[in-house]
């Protein structure tokens, strides 16, 4: 997979809280592409919500609402940025 659309697929949450509340409108389509990216990154993986989420300590409830345009918060677009550039694996998370 391209490093580009990696980078892409991972909602990165550094700017989120201000732009969330400040740009909502113009801030959404970018926010469900990359949230899009999420998902087919997980569905890649051929992993459920349960599974992938659960390594970045998160629910499948709120993996699904990542995925679906709620905004990722920052400690979690962290884990989950550096796991898809490959920085992290499943033994760091688990450990």
């Amino acid at each position: 997979m391209d490093q580009d659309l990696k980078l892409d697929m991972v909602m990165v949450a550094e700017n989120d809280a201000a732009s969330h509340a400040a740009n909502d409108a113009c801030d959404a389509p970018a926010r469900v592409a990359k949230q899009v990216g999420l998902r087919q990154f997980r569905v890649s993986k051929r992993e459920s919500q349960a599974t992938f989420w659960a390594r970045f300590g998160v629910t499948q409830s709120s993996g699904s609402r990542f995925e679906t345009g709620l905004g990722v918060p920052p400690p979690v677009a962290l884990l989950v940025k550096l796991y898809v550039d490959g920085k992290l694996t499943d033994g760091d998370l688990l450990a």
